[in-house]
């Protein structure tokens, strides 16, 4: 990649000048295009592409769907990004300091057809979006906010598409991002499929061997990962899925966790944890060191708390930080909602104020990137 210089400025190498560029965030690279061809050129760069994404991995984010209008979820969809510092800060503060988002999904989606939006996941930078329209109708796509780049909308194989599941996540081996969706039809019959981005079309996938509890996978290091009941041996497994070979293998619980309540598997610290009730008491996190191995596992917190009656209080953990600080979802029902920070270091609780506009619930890593949508 060769640049025209002129006689009289500075001459910087131009492994030195991606490397300088390459720390800057997406908004002000897009900006830089309209210098010369050189930057103009730069954003498409595989090997750029992979040098900015590596270096906005060390900026822990969330993301999360942010709505102008409370009864109409759909109408406006937008989306916000809060680095975690600023989160972690927030109990000192009276309010938010939040801007208008420019993070907008249907700025280029008139549809007046579409009635549910829903992110299935996210991973480097791409978001991929569920769309389904009145008539029934389930579309995806993967859109980057933050180079404001949506791919094709297709549709998804026909099925009984109320009983769709979708993952989102990234085949190391092919460096090739999947989508992998699952559906149990009335029939009794059961279909796994998976699309590709590049291919654009659904391949058939060998069925799960067991059901899973939840909708959601969680993504990690090129598997995706439900948690499942074995019917056989009374007890909740990991079903997990190599993207790259595309088959299944079966990761066990930390012993002696064989009936739990409210049990979920999340990703925190780059780790996949498993969380569940106790007693209606406690919330306990295990996380799992090395990743497969079922003596791995160690308890990470056991946060304890007061038990509300005639409610099941439901726990989602959010993000968790290099000292142990633990930002933890929480609500039961309508009559209760808190997120807060919890300590290890006292077992203390910070609370943060709540703004009704932010779907806290349905939070998730995000960095920003130039990965591109197609």
């Amino acid at each position: 990649m060769q640049r025209r210089r002129h006689p009289n400025s500075a001459i910087f190498p131009d492994e030195l000048m991606l490397e300088i560029i390459s720390w800057l965030p997406v908004k002000h690279i897009i900006q830089l295009r309209c210098v010369n061809k050189f930057f103009k050129t730069l954003i498409f760069d595989p090997h750029f592409v992979r040098m900015h994404l590596n270096k906005s991995r060390r900026n822990s984010n969330l993301a999360l769907p942010w709505y102008r209008n409370l009864d109409k979820y759909d109408e406006d969809y937008r989306l916000i990004t809060l680095s975690i510092p600023y989160v972690l800060g927030i109990q000192t503060q009276n309010q938010y300091a939040i801007s208008d988002p420019y993070y907008r999904l249907n700025d280029d989606l008139n549809d007046d057809s579409i009635i549910i939006r829903k992110i299935v996941g996210s991973c480097n930078g791409l978001l991929c979006v569920l769309s389904i329209s009145s008539s029934d109708e389930h579309c995806l796509c993967f859109w980057n906010p933050a180079t404001r780049t949506k791919s094709n909308e297709f549709m998804v194989f026909d099925c009984d598409l109320n009983c769709n599941m979708f993952s989102f996540g990234y085949d190391n081996s092919s460096q090739t991002y999947k989508v992998v969706a699952f559906c149990a039809e009335e029939s009794g019959c059961n279909k796994v499929k998976v699309f590709s981005l590049g291919d654009n079309s659904w391949r058939d996938l060998q069925c799960f061997p067991l059901i899973p509890c939840h909708d959601d996978g969680v993504h990690f290091n090129g598997t995706i990962n439900w948690l499942a009941y074995h019917n056989v041996d009374n007890q909740y497994v990991i079903l997990s899925l190599d993207l790259s070979t595309e088959t299944y293998t079966h990761l066990l619980l930390p012993l002696g966790l064989d009936d739990v309540d409210g049990p979920m598997i999340v990703l925190l610290g780059d780790r996949l944890c498993f969380c569940h009730d106790f007693e209606e008491t406690h919330f306990v996190i295990w996380q799992m060191k090395d990743f497969g191995v079922q003596n791995s596992w160690i308890q990470l917190f056991k946060v304890r708390y007061e038990k509300r009656i005639g409610f099941v209080v439901r726990w989602l953990p959010l993000y968790l930080s290099g000292n142990g600080d633990t930002l933890i979802w929480a609500e039961a029902d309508d009559i209760y909602r808190e997120i807060f920070i919890y300590s290890c270091i006292g077992n203390k609780k910070e609370k943060i104020a709540l703004t009704n506009n932010i779907g806290w619930m349905y939070a998730m890593d995000y960095v920003e990137s130039l990965v591109p949508t197609n």
